[in-house]
């Protein structure tokens, strides 16, 4: 009884602790693009380029991506696959450490820093419709971290700039990305109008961890900057920006989820922006990736009930 006992809680155990193999880190200290590939677009404008540099941080390993956003350009998108599928109803992480220059970022425009997950079959580049086409954004099948830096004098309560967690589910009786699509807006993502000690922007030049963490039993994905210290420490920047709950979210229908297979940086396009002055001219320089498959909550559960159960078994024998 007590070796069933004791293997029993050995698979048990080994549910939770185990690595998954479809956990992987991204240093780019080699050049990713035998790795990574174009889902879409392609690099004919020059957007993406490996730099074989010193590291920034202990322990950070030397190389980097500078990827040049121009929302004046087609969308570029460069992928990597996770190798499983991941749903609204799973447990992950994507750790992603970058520093960002903005170039020109006009007033009262829109277009954002951004990378996540997507689905590599069926998440588009559209991101925003364009004046001959309100309904054509196709970015279906998103995880992804948004930063707008521009300003905003439409309304003193959200001068900008801008940060948010996003998501986009499946595609939704055949509308657009937008039908079925969750982000957090107003004051609550607006870094402009938060008052101390929280920051009203993201530092520029120097090197930030973004944590996007999903739980798949509460369906909220919560968005936790750092900035990454020079002996490689983390320093919390209270950015008051609350998790997305996407039970609530009124414009996303949790009937068409999510299903993503792959990690991206984007380079929108702007459908909108004037291509004599786009929306965003900005560098971001990716330090490293990192994809972390969490145990699902079910699981968890379940491993309460086996541990109970042999625990009392335990004391019987």
């Amino acid at each position: 009884m007590i070796r069933q006992t004791a293997v029993a809680l050995a698979a048990a155990l080994s549910a939770v602790f185990i690595p998954s193999s479809h956990a992987w880190v991204e240093d780019f200290s080699t050049s990713p693009f035998p790795t990574w590939s174009f889902g879409v677009g392609d690099n004919s404008n020059s957007q993406f380029a490996w730099n074989n540099d010193a590291p920034k941080y202990s322990g950070d390993a030397p190389g980097s991506l500078t990827v040049n956003l121009n929302s004046a350009l087609p969308t570029a998108r460069l992928d990597r696959p996770i190798g499983a599928t991941f749903t609204q109803s799973d447990n992950f992480t994507l750790k992603v450490r970058f520093s960002f220059n903005v170039i020109s970022a006009p007033t009262d425009t829109a277009a954002q820093i951004a990378f996540g997950l997507v689905n590599s079959a069926l998440t588009g580049g559209d991101r925003t419709g364009s004046f001959s086409n309100f309904f054509s954004s196709d970015f279906f099948h998103t995880v992804e971290f948004n930063y707008f830096p521009q300003l905003s004098t439409w309304n003193p309560a959200t001068p900008g700039p801008t940060l948010t967690p996003v998501v986009a589910g499946a595609q939704k009786g055949g509308g657009d990305a937008f039908s079925n699509f969750a982000a957090i807006f107003g004051p609550a993502s607006d870094l402009g109008a938060n008052p101390p000690p929280l920051i009203t922007e993201l530092p520029e030049d120097v090197v930030l961890e973004a944590v996007l963490d999903y739980d798949g039993f509460t369906r909220e994905l919560s968005l936790t900057m750092y900035q990454v210290q020079s002996d490689g420490s983390l320093t919390l920047l209270l950015t008051g920006v609350p998790p997305l709950d996407l039970d609530t979210q009124f414009s996303y229908d949790t009937n068409y989820p999510f299903v993503v297979d792959t990690v991206a940086i984007m380079a929108y396009q702007d459908g909108y922006t004037d291509p004599n002055n786009p929306s965003l001219v900005a560098t971001v320089t990716f330090e490293r990736i990192e994809f972390i498959p969490e145990p699902t909550t079910g699981l968890l559960v379940g491993l309460g009930v086996t541990l109970a159960a042999i625990s009392t078994r335990w004391r019987r024998s």
